[in-house]
């Protein structure tokens, strides 16, 4: 096997880009970030001895490992014979292969070779405001318990009835509307391993790929944007002594060589696996199967409040927003007290137990608003709402369950909080969907070359 010689400078690429935040971001920080913060569930903090105080920041290391898995996805999924598996024990011959002709081992190393890529901490961009960076947001989980082929939701008692079981529970989060300066540098790459690390970053502005954690309940959707590449190599002039010149290069040239490998890679067959390490169904010409990212927006026709950590209702930066979570509770819970089948709703929103554990396919942004209004403390009613649905890997019969449940008006919060009247009507927190036109990862039109 050829290995790529590291003591040897051929060149450097360097891609630089800005991070912005669509939604919050959650990247735990355990007992470390203990003392830089009072949350009970606290993100991952960076002490600046500059400004003397802790700002959030996102480690190499995450942005890293969700490129390399989303360089493999794209390739699986035009030849499963030509990628392997970083994060896997299902083909154990396959993992971190160090192959010769394996792109993602080229680019982020195995056990026979280092990686040419390396992803430096993302700290907040200069000119933010960072005192409104970080926030705390509430979350709360109602107890279902598995009874047969259904769920049963688990109640407590209050007073002389009983109450729905839940857990609640205030988790630190970095604002929406940040942004952070990524800088990634290769060593003795070639243009087509440049582009691949160019078009999983591009993956984020489609939200077919989020960073950090709590994703299916709208955390880590990210746009990349202020894309740079650069060239760094030896200046061969005799005068020069290891003089190193820099030029800048048209990112899109790199994007479309990386496509050309794919296209001599492709064997036009769709996959009828469901991973998460592949997009299913790539050329079926079916738009609501596979990878599909539907955009909302949301109307609302009553006033929209629910409490937040101390405030009237969850903002982000002081703006009313609905919560992703707040809607993906409520559409498992219809489907709950719909009686659907308890396998579905495990395919549809994840399972943690049981021979088929994996996470939710349905993955749900916060939803801001499109236009401004006076109050903080509320949402008021006929205002304009968009939020990102992602449905992964999924088939057209759950997207139907789904979108079925949308069509009608929803009150997506609980009794106490949306505060029903005698008859049963809920004075606010109502809304009403209409959904964009979704966009699917379709193998075909993914291959065509950037303008």
């Amino acid at each position: 096997m050829i290995v790529t010689d590291y003591s040897i400078f051929q060149n450097r690429w360097q891609i630089t880009a800005r991070l912005t935040l669509v939604t919050p971001l959650r990247i735990g920080g355990g007992q470390n970030a203990g003392a830089y913060s009072l949350s009970q569930s606290p993100v991952l903090l960076s002490y600046d001895a500059q400004t003397k105080k802790p700002d959030p920041y996102i480690p190499g290391s995450s942005l890293k490992g969700v490129l390399r898995s989303t360089v493999e996805r794209i390739i699986r999924t035009f030849n499963e014979n030509k990628s392997c598996i970083a994060v896997s024990n299902k083909r154990d011959n396959n993992l971190l292969c160090g192959k010769e002709d394996c792109i993602p081992c080229s680019i982020f190393g195995s056990q026979k070779e280092g990686a040419s890529i390396r992803v430096q901490d993302a700290h907040l961009s200069d000119e933010l405001n960072q005192n409104l960076a970080l926030g705390e947001r509430p979350h709360c989980a109602t107890r279902y318990k598995k009874r047969g082929h259904e769920y049963v939701m688990q109640t407590r008692k209050k007073g002389n009835g009983q109450v729905p079981n839940a857990n609640p529970r205030f988790e630190e989060i970095v604002t929406a509307n940040n942004s952070f300066d990524v800088t990634i540098n290769l060593d003795n790459a070639n243009e087509q391993e440049v582009g691949f690390v160019l078009l999983a970053l591009n993956e984020f502005n489609h939200k077919r790929c989020c960073l950090g954690g709590g994703t299916s309940r709208g955390n880590g959707f990210v746009d990349v944007n202020r894309v740079r590449v650069a060239k760094k190599s030896v200046d061969n002039d005799d005068d020069a002594l290891f003089q190193v010149k820099t030029e800048q290069m048209d990112p899109i040239m790199f994007c479309n060589a990386a496509k050309k490998y794919l296209k001599n890679i492709d064997n036009g067959e769709d996959t009828c696996r469901r991973d998460f390490d592949v997009y299913y169904r790539a050329y079926s010409t079916d738009k609501l199967e596979g990878n599909v990212v539907v955009p909302y927006e949301i109307i609302t026709t009553k006033d929209f409040q629910m409490p937040g950590a101390d405030e009237a209702t969850v903002t982000n930066q002081g703006v009313p927003i609905i919560p992703g979570s707040t809607i993906k509770g409520y559409l498992r819970h219809t489907l709950i007290s719909k009686g659907e089948d308890a396998d579905t709703i495990d395919e549809l929103f994840g399972a943690s137990v049981g021979n088929n554990q994996h996470r939710s396919r349905i993955l749900i942004s916060d939803a801001f608003p499109l236009e401004q209004f006076a109050s903080s403390d509320m949402i008021p009613a006929n205002t304009r709402l968009k939020l990102w649905m992602v449905f992964d890997n999924i088939e057209r019969h759950e997207v139907e369950l789904i979108s079925n449940i949308l069509k009608k008006e929803c009150t997506i919060t609980g009794k106490s909080v949306a505060d029903p009247n005698k008859t049963g009507k809920s004075s606010r927190n109502v809304v009403r969907f209409h959904p964009v036109l979704p966009e699917k990862f379709e193998a075909n039109k993914f291959l065509e070359l950037m303008v």
